[in-house]
């Protein structure tokens, strides 16, 4: 297995070098094609790049927004070149409110997506969440999100899966195998597991890193029984714990956001997150 056609969205803001260059590395080792789309709002757009704007759309406006997409691509374009990888990149110039669909429209067409965590801290915040809900409940595909806090330099790279045996799990684990064949080390993390019978072939995880053997991947289960802390602060308190860099996760779902309607874990991973997450829902 191996990704061929990865997607980055590219935006002004200072953090966007961190997924440029998660996408930039990942393209360069599988021998992908990664594409950048920034997005040119046609539409009032003061939330989007941070700056105080009269509500009425004025030229002005839209020659900053050109201006920052054009800046973005170019950013972009020279990271590609330099670590010379197959690219391509567009700007979509679209309104505020069609912006996340467009975005997952051209989600559906890779193999993966790039995106960021919403700043809770920016203006951004709102239309950031309304991008990063749209590509990974609308495409079927899975989504890289990178924190607003950057990527750190890990000596050891180490992937954890937070497995609960899930049909989103198994989907996520499968579309993450590239990745975690470039790890060290994997942790299949089982948080308070259910008791089971021997006919499934002893604790949980067990038949997963045996599945995983087959790709080449390292991996072992990690079980932890925390009854008294919520499921997602015991899985952020053993990424910490292991000096992890990758958490895989199946995403939960179906409403927007930003009004928590992911709810639980998903939702908590999403807005705390201190490692790169690969999700799918």
């Amino acid at each position: 297995m191996s990704y061929k056609d990865l997607l980055v969205h590219l935006d002004d803001t200072d953090i966007c070098a961190e997924r440029v260059a998660a996408a930039v590395a990942l393209a360069k080792r599988e021998g992908a094609r990664l594409t950048g789309i920034a997005l040119a709002l046609e539409s009032t757009i003061s939330t989007y790049i941070g700056i105080d704007f009269p509500s009425s759309l004025t030229d002005a406006q839209q020659e900053i927004v050109q201006k920052a997409a054009k800046s973005a691509v170019e950013k972009f374009e020279a990271a590609a070149i330099g670590a010379g990888i197959e690219f391509r990149s567009w700007i979509v110039a679209c309104s505020a409110s069609k912006a996340p669909a467009r975005l997952a429209f051209f989600a559906r067409h890779a193999d993966l997506i790039f995106v960021g965590q919403p700043n809770p801290n920016e203006k951004g915040k709102a239309f950031q969440e309304n991008l990063l809900e749209a590509v990974l409940l609308n495409t079927g595909r899975p989504v890289y999100v990178v924190p607003y806090i950057g990527r750190f330099d890990a000596k050891v790279r180490k992937a954890v899966i937070a497995w609960d045996g899930s049909k989103k799990a198994v989907r996520a684990v499968n579309y993450a195998i590239p990745m975690l064949q470039a790890r060290k080390e994997v942790t299949v993390l089982v948080v308070n597991p259910k008791k089971r019978s021997e006919e499934f072939g002893g604790q949980q995880g067990e038949n997963l890193v045996d599945h995983l053997e087959r790709y080449g991947i390292n991996a072992k289960v990690a079980t932890v029984v925390s009854p008294d802390l919520s499921v997602d602060t015991t899985i952020q308190n053993y990424i910490s714990d292991s000096g992890a860099d990758l958490l895989v996760m199946g995403a939960f779902g179906h409403s927007r956001l930003r009004e928590k309607a992911f709810g639980g874990v998903t939702d908590s991973i999403l807005h705390q997150m201190i490692v790169p997450v690969l999700m799918s829902e």
